[in-house]
């Protein structure tokens, strides 16, 4: 049988075989045009995707160089920048630190009773100035009697040990008492001797030496002046009570309140200046003696003190002080230092913002070293000579976090 086309398909027969139907495209125009339209696809959607690639690595690019903020001279103008030539000034040397005026303790003392008493006579005002030895005030204390009392009995029974061993002692060269006798006379001369100082020491120890019969002399123990008096005509004494306080004022203390972050900088021996807030007129000055071991817990300073002469008497106890301690030479160096308001945090680092066109500030990332409250040490990231912002950093801070 001849093929015959029919609707696109065409049969065959084969002596031997069954017939089969065989199907063709009906064109082959038709599958030109799907070859066509998917290389078509293609190319536009590889067309499309090249320029978000490079918008995405343009940031990329970018970020690879220092970060700068941009200002116009208008901004600036209105920001009130001021930069500063780094090395050009070493800034503050100083310290700045408060405290207050306190009596010398080793020029104050303090008097008591130490027996409860009655205040009979008063001869000491608060303000005077006294002596050491000086008669401050008497105190009746009708428990010293018992005390006294037995200073008199054993001062008449070692008198009588002493005549009674003398007697015996006589006796005995004229052989007319045993040397048994003899030797109970000495040893009872010595209890009696022993009893005596004891009853006197305990006296002593009462503070009622040279008073009269049942009552306590209280006299100043230093040369000074009374600055409290808590003893009155007629009251009453405990016996832990402080009558009076006096202190030497021709020396004073200046304690200072340290930042725990600035003891690197504090030493022994320091010759330090400060200015009393009630005397501005004047500057003071003061040696460190002492600073204390213990950092407070509450307000993280360390108390350090100061022996300031005070000949004058011009300070007084409780004045509020301001001072500056001198940062050591051999602690500075020559170390690049910056007024703490030129570092500014801006992320997750300390930056400054370097000059590097009228306008145009670098944020330069810092590595930073010792700090006081007022100048910072810069370790790496600044260079000297190079320009950087020291008043209103924190304005650049603020536009830098805005673009």
């Amino acid at each position: 049988m001849d093929g015959r086309a029919d609707g696109g398909t065409e049969t065959a027969e084969r002596p031997g075989m069954s017939r089969r139907r065989v199907t063709r495209p009906k064109s082959l125009f038709a599958l030109s045009i799907l070859l066509a339209s998917t290389l078509l696809s293609s190319s536009v959607l590889s067309g499309c995707a090249k320029p978000a690639v490079a918008r995405e690595q343009s940031p990329a690019s970018s970020s690879s160089g220092p970060r700068r903020v941009v200002l116009d001279e208008t901004t600036v103008a209105r920001l009130g920048l001021r930069t500063h030539v780094v090395g050009e000034t070493n800034f503050a040397s100083t310290i700045a630190v408060s405290g207050s005026i306190e009596l010398d303790p080793t020029r104050y003392a303090e008097v008591g009773p130490r027996l409860e008493g009655r205040v009979v006579s008063l001869h000491a005002r608060l303000g005077d100035r006294v002596k050491k030895g000086d008669l401050l005030a008497v105190v009746a204390v009708p428990t010293l009697a018992d005390a006294q009392a037995s200073v008199l009995t054993s001062k008449a029974a070692l008198e009588a040990a002493r005549r009674n061993q003398e007697r015996e002692e006589k006796l005995f060269l004229e052989r007319l008492t045993t040397a048994r006798e003899k030797e109970l006379a000495v040893s009872e001369l010595a209890r009696a001797k022993a009893e005596s100082s004891a009853a006197e020491a305990r006296v002593l120890a009462l503070g009622a030496a040279g008073g009269t019969f049942g009552s306590v002399r209280l006299t100043a123990p230093i040369d000074g002046v009374v600055v409290q008096r808590a003893a009155v005509l007629g009251g009453h004494l405990a016996a832990s009570a402080n009558a009076f306080a006096i202190a030497d004022l021709g020396g004073m203390v200046a304690a200072l309140e340290v930042h725990e972050a600035d003891l690197p900088y504090l030493t022994l021996g320091t010759a330090t200046r400060f200015i009393a807030d009630g005397l501005p007129e004047r500057t003071f000055q003061g040696v460190v003696t002492f600073i204390d071991p213990i950092v407070s817990k509450t307000s993280r300073t360390v108390r350090a003190r100061l022996e300031v002469d005070n000949a004058d008497g011009a300070l007084r106890a409780g004045m509020f002080l301001r001072a500056l301690l001198p940062v050591p030479a051999a602690v500075t160096g020559a170390a690049i230092r910056l007024p703490i308001e030129a570092v500014q945090p801006l992320g997750e680092h300390d930056v400054a913002f370097v000059e590097v066109a009228p306008g145009t500030y670098e944020v330069r990332a810092l590595t930073l070293g010792r700090r006081t409250g007022e100048v910072v040490e810069v370790r790496a990231g600044l260079t000297r000579d190079e320009r950087v912002v020291v008043e209103g950093a924190f304005l650049v801070r603020a536009e830098a976090s805005k673009q």
